[in-house]
């Protein structure tokens, strides 16, 4: 049979009583009854423990809590016949139906909602406004579901979050427990980013959110960047005459040299072939259709890279296992400089900001990086921005740790050879 009591757990003039509902040895649940109090109106006793019934408002008060224990039978007794699990959520939702509250449908949850955005993916407009969210995009969506499910465990006691619930004090504690993870500004601005996305479809589709959703706002400023990680041309140079015997760190080693020469994406980079190869009045380009900006482009193919490339293009390589060889690869080159940077030390945890041994922060974002880096300044910055896909220059110049000082120096220097 159930037991169920009340109790204050506070003193005051607004102590909460919760309901205590206890059924055999597995079953024993606490939770608020929506009831206010005074203490000074509930027994201290023990045995009496209860309200202290001196007028008739408090016994209105105890009529409702002897109803709530009535009801809480009743659905026990119901559930229990068929089979349903009597839980927190469960005792929640008895107590919700009984203050005639709406009870919280499936479709509210917040982790639900994500499935379906990702569900729905193929029918959603990206940001080129054209059908289809794109694989990277995607991944990012699940990343951050597994992101939430973490934060539900860890932070709210397994409890699921309610889209109307997500403002401005729930991102608050949202962004705080990321950081204490020691996750990067970059990260928890994605987080938020994509908070903010879901919640507004679901207002779209007429799901209850909280109004204070468009206040709901992050800058990654806030956070101190990391260091530029980026080959100079000693380090690659070092990179192409470094021995190497294992098959696996010589086809890495092409696609990094490669990809510092052409300046594309990660993605974008070890998906090229021959096909992409095209000869133009003589001179070999790379053709391509870059994945996240749609566009396409044309790289001219400089000697080193078409060195390489004549050698044998390199076979297919997985990006984890790019980001794993090319590691190798800047090992034994020597590329230790120390760098302030981050490492992933085992699955499932946050990466560390520390100061490592370049190598060990090397990925393919490399790069994209290291070609702009390496051509700022000897490239006119529009066609360095055509290439990499970069949309604004200001966006272009923060890539490569550069300010518009940079663009004035090299002004006043290209106007000095002119005057020369």
């Amino acid at each position: 049979m159930s037991v169920i009591k009340f109790r204050i757990r506070s003193v005051g003039d607004n102590a909460t009583i919760y309901v205590r509902f206890a059924l055999g040895r597995n079953v024993d649940l606490e939770k608020k009854t929506g009831y206010l109090i005074k203490a000074k109106d509930w027994s201290k006793d023990r045995k009496k423990q209860g309200i202290i019934l001196r007028n008739d408002e408090l016994k209105a008060l105890q009529v409702k809590l002897d109803r709530m224990a009535v009801f809480l039978r009743e659905a026990c007794n119901n559930d229990t016949a068929q089979g349903i699990e009597l839980n927190s959520d469960w005792l929640q939702t008895q107590i919700d139906l009984f203050h005639n509250k709406k009870p919280i449908a499936q479709k509210d949850l917040l982790t639900n909602y994500i499935s379906k955005y990702i569900a729905e993916a193929p029918y959603k407009l990206n940001a080129k406004r054209e059908l289809g969210l794109s694989e990277g995009r995607i991944r990012n969506l699940k990343l951050f579901q597994n992101t939430i499910l973490k934060y539900e465990a860890e932070a709210l006691n397994g409890k699921s979050i309610v889209i109307k619930d997500v403002n401005v004090r729930f991102a608050d504690n949202f962004k705080k427990w990321l950081f204490d993870k020691n996750y990067s500004a970059n990260y928890v601005g994605k987080n938020i980013s994509n908070l903010r996305a879901v919640c507004t479809d679901a207002a779209k589709n007429e799901i209850e959110v909280s109004p204070q959703l468009n206040h709901i706002k992050f800058l990654s400023e806030s956070k101190p960047p990391e260091d530029i990680v980026y080959l100079n041309e000693e380090e690659l140079e070092a990179i192409r005459k470094v021995p190497l015997t294992r098959e696996s760190l010589i086809n890495a080693r092409k696609w990094l040299l490669l990809g510092c020469l052409l300046g594309q994406r990660g993605s974008d980079l070890l998906s090229i072939n021959a096909q992409n190869i095209k000869d133009i009045n003589g001179i070999k380009i790379i053709e391509l259709r870059q994945g996240k900006t749609g566009k396409i482009v044309a790289i001219p193919l400089l000697p080193e890279a078409t060195e390489i490339i004549e050698h044998g293009m390199p076979y297919k390589i997985s990006m984890v296992h790019f980001n794993e060889y090319i590691k190798e690869v800047c090992e034994a080159a020597k590329i230790n400089t120390p760098i302030k940077g981050r490492q992933k030390l085992k699955n499932g945890v946050a990466t560390i900001k520390d100061i490592f041994p370049k190598w060990k922060v090397v990925s393919s974002h490399v790069c994209r990086r290291s070609f702009a880096t390496n051509f700022y300044g000897k490239i006119p910055t529009p066609i360095l921005m055509s290439i990499t896909g970069h949309g604004t220059e200001n966006m272009f110049l923060k890539y490569i740790g550069k300010t518009s000082y940079d663009n004035a120096y090299q002004m006043l220097e290209y106007f000095s050879k002119i005057q020369n």
